[in-house]
């Protein structure tokens, strides 16, 4: 008899000829069970045949009966063998011809329980937290992570990973979200509880050190230049608030280039001159203005709230979002290219932290404590959670494709089950003849 697909639903999804056909996808599985189903129902085919033929024909003479019964007896025990198994194994899936036979269908009728099972068993065997420290007790962990990673074929297998993990990642960030951070964290690093300390304390650096002569030496020459290229500016200012006697006897441009000479010959000696008495006032100033960034509350909250301010106007929000635009761009232009940068660095690295772990053992050692005692508290805080995760994803599934899974698995051994179980079927039931033709000769 055939091994048949049922035509009727059982509790958890339909099981029809159609819903049975092979999937979309090659599945070699599927077709070494498809191959040996038909071989076994070949065979079952062929014994019921001979069964039939046994029974109907006899063959003529004295000289045949022995023989015909026990070739009748091994048909028939055959056939109730193969049935027998043909029947149990199309129980484990299905229902035998469709038929509400009781405790069929196994598989799908007993799901829930099956998955809560499946969950139960890794939890018990794989997930304790007992079994996981017994078997990563005398395991080097850090050093079979030090030489994947030493090898450059994979770590730039990893590298190449990450990086084209890279673009999906920015895909996945809203940009509001991260301008908003951003200015976020510039306005809280602005308080000047913060920044004006700070601020003073690198200020009192330069001035130990003398760099904040550099500035002035810099401030000095653009005074220069800018008095220079202001003159005539200088000349309306003080023509304007001249007399008109001034003005008629031009005094007042004798006044403006006297003012525009003292002006620079002044900058010139204070830019010549490291020991000008100017340049001792301004160290002076410098050193208390670093004093009070750092001392004083009131000029703090005054640098904190210039700071805020600066930090909220329009333009510094413009330059923090165009910066993060532009910091994405180009992030993914590297993560694009053959040889980009970002690709090129993580798998020098991971190379170099992979060899570095094999020239430490002491660091390896150190490691492998804390991976064991990781995967420890890991195995016991989510070892529960794993099992429920299998159980759930398994009582989500439709009862067709835990039986489309399970049979393509194991399903072809179970063919073998009744091609073996038609034959020896048969060889018993020989020997069973044979017992009874011996003890009816006794």
């Amino acid at each position: 008899m055939p091994y048949e697909h049922n035509d009727h639903a059982p509790d958890r999804g339909t099981m029809t000829d159609a819903t049975a056909k092979k999937p979309e996808a090659p599945d070699n599985g599927y077709v070494r069970l498809i191959r040996m189903r038909r071989l076994a129902n070949g065979l079952l085919v062929l014994i019921m045949a001979l069964f039939v033929f046994s029974h109907l024909w006899e063959p003529p003479g004295q000289d045949w009966d022995m023989h015909w019964r026990f070739l009748r007896a091994f048909a028939e025990a055959a056939m109730v063998g193969g049935l027998a198994d043909w029947f149990a194994v199309t129980a484990i899936f299905r229902r035998p011809l469709g038929l509400p036979i009781p405790h069929t269908a196994v598989i799908p009728n007993n799901q829930d329980r099956i998955a809560d099972a499946v969950g139960r068993f890794i939890a018990d065997n794989f997930l304790k937290g007992e079994l996981v420290a017994e078997r990563v007790k005398d395991k080097d962990l850090s050093e079979t992570l030090a030489k994947w990673l030493a090898d450059p074929a994979q770590s730039g297998a990893l590298a190449g990973g990450i990086v084209q993990a890279v673009p999906a990642l920015l895909d996945a960030i809203d940009d509001e979200t991260v301008s908003a951070f951003l200015r976020q964290q510039a306005a809280e690093a602005a308080e000047g509880a913060r920044v004006a300390p700070a601020f003073g304390s690198v200020l009192e650096a330069l001035a130990e050190q003398g760099r904040h002569q550099a500035m002035l030496d810099a401030l000095l020459k653009q005074g220069y230049h800018l008095m220079e290229e202001n003159k005539d500016l200088i000349h309306e200012k003080i023509r304007g608030r001249s007399g008109w006697l001034m003005r008629f006897v031009s005094a007042d441009k004798k006044v403006a280039d006297t003012v525009i000479n003292a002006m620079n010959d002044l900058l010139y000696d204070v830019a010549s001159d490291p020991r000008h008495p100017l340049r001792a006032q301004l160290n002076e100033l410098v050193v208390k203005f670093a004093n009070d960034l750092r001392d004083d509350p009131v000029l703090q909250a005054r640098v904190g709230a210039w700071l805020k301010e600066a930090a909220a106007h329009p333009t510094v929000t413009d330059a923090f979002e165009a910066g993060w635009n532009e910091f994405k761009t180009a992030l993914r232009r590297d993560c694009a290219a053959p040889d980009g940068r970002l690709k090129a660095w993580l798998e020098g690295a991971l190379t170099n932290l992979g060899a570095g772990l094999m020239r430490e053992p002491g660091v390896r050692a150190a490691l492998n404590a804390r991976l064991r005692s990781l995967l420890v508290e890991l195995a016991d805080r989510h070892g529960e959670d794993v099992a429920r995760l299998v159980s759930e994803t398994i009582r989500r599934w439709d009862s067709q494709t835990i039986v489309e899974k399970l049979e393509s698995n194991v399903g072809r051994d179970l063919q073998y089950i009744r091609l073996n179980g038609t034959v020896i079927g048969g060889l018993v039931g020989l020997l069973l003849h044979a017992a009874a033709e011996i003890a009816r000769a006794a």
